[in-house]
């Protein structure tokens, strides 16, 4: 009983010390990323291009980069495009095509 009660109390004082600094959900949509600083990976680049995660990593594999831009960064994780990079490549494969 007594162990109980303790073990109780002092997760009781743990989590209200923690909870000042402990990250909510709610805070990361709050959080501001400076324009420049976007980052997509290969889901979020494949969103955007209209392809599944699949066929960009595929082309990635296949170093097609006709219908993908070059990665910015190879991360443990996967590849990773700045925003701005994609936004550049966009503009200039628009132009590519209205120059055909």
């Amino acid at each position: 009983m007594c162990q109980c009660f303790i073990d109780t109390f002092s997760r009781l004082v743990y989590d209200l010390c923690m909870m000042p600094i402990m990250v909510k959900e709610a805070d990361l949509d709050r959080i501001e990323v400076p324009e420049d600083y976007e980052i997509l990976d290969a889901t979020a680049l494949g969103r955007r291009l209209g392809f599944k995660r699949g066929t960009v990593l595929a082309y990635l594999s296949r170093r097609n980069f006709r219908r993908i831009p070059h990665p910015n960064r190879q991360l443990a994780m996967g590849p990773i495009w700045y925003e701005r990079s994609v936004r550049e490549w966009e503009a200039k494969e628009e132009s590519r095509a209205r120059g055909r």
